[in-house]
């Protein structure tokens, strides 16, 4: 409470990783069973911990707040109530949450570990139809890599590897892919990608759309081209994926930063100088 007060004057955004341990559940269960790792981190904890938010953005309604990748689909409701009343809430989920469900998860695969977990497929749908619906604002990767010991790839000690999933250079095809299936249209999932995430940011004057006085940050992009997810395509150091094996529909052909190519299909990063800012 008293850091709320401190930035309720501030022009930023506070964000939360809205679990409140309290709730963790102590299992002797197989730690190489998902089911085990999911029972430990109830949806009660998201629920907790939203609660708590919203009470004490209650009592600070110019701070402006962020709930970082949510999973329970349980915590909707509260969420929805605090946006009606008019408070400064903003929300995003995760593709991992969008793209794949508990019941599909195969036992002793840790690669498929985050926290808040992968829940079962009508929690899915329900975040989906939030989604849609603008209860949540937008979609990330929240991309968090590990060297392939803290993923337990070996023994598959799902309770002891490593939290995260990576999910860079996938994203916008995981979402398409889904999203295809529910009827989004890819105007939308670039909205939700692009556009919401660049306003999050407070760069919404100058990215994520294509228009007169902003970065030309865009991509040439095959809307039906398909593609296996293989080790050989996933462009980062520590190269481990719940999904591989998995056929996405949208390829990327070329990216281009402000204007200038970054990324080519055919030759990937190689002779392409670094066109990054750091901020």
């Amino acid at each position: 409470m008293s850091s709320m007060k401190e930035l309720e004057d501030e022009d930023i955004v506070l964000l939360f990783h809205a679990e409140l341990e309290d709730h963790c559940v102590e299992t002797k269960s197989d730690p190489r069973h998902y089911c085990t790792f999911l029972a430990s981190r109830t949806q009660k904890m998201e629920i907790s911990a939203i609660t708590l938010i919203v009470k004490l953005q209650k009592a600070f309604p110019k701070l402006k707040t962020h709930i970082v990748h949510l999973s329970a689909a349980s915590a909707l409701p509260i969420i929805k109530d605090a946006k009606t009343a008019g408070l400064p809430l903003t929300v995003e989920t995760c593709f991992h949450y969008l793209c794949l469900v508990a019941e599909d998860i195969p036992d002793g695969h840790a690669e498929f570990k985050c926290c808040p977990p992968v829940r079962e497929k009508t929690n899915r749908d329900a975040l989906w139809n939030a989604l849609k619906a603008g209860t949540i604002d937008c979609v990330v990767s929240d991309h968090s890599p590990c060297i392939l010991d803290l993923k337990k790839v070996d023994d598959g000690d799902i309770m002891a590897a490593w939290g995260g999933i990576s999910t860079l250079g996938l994203g916008l095809s995981l979402l398409w892919t889904e999203g295809k299936k529910r009827g989004v249209p890819l105007g939308q999932v670039v909205r939700w990608m692009s556009e919401k995430t660049a306003e999050h940011a407070g760069f919404g004057n100058t990215k994520g759309q294509l228009r007169e006085g902003y970065d030309a940050d865009f991509v040439l992009w095959d809307q039906e081209g398909e593609y296996e997810v293989t080790k050989d395509k996933l462009n980062y150091k520590n190269k481990i994926s719940p999904y591989e094996g998995m056929k996405l529909c949208g390829v990327v052909q070329q990216t281009f930063l402000r204007g200038q190519k970054v990324f080519d299909r055919v030759g990937c990063f190689q002779g392409l100088p670094p066109k990054g800012k750091l901020l």
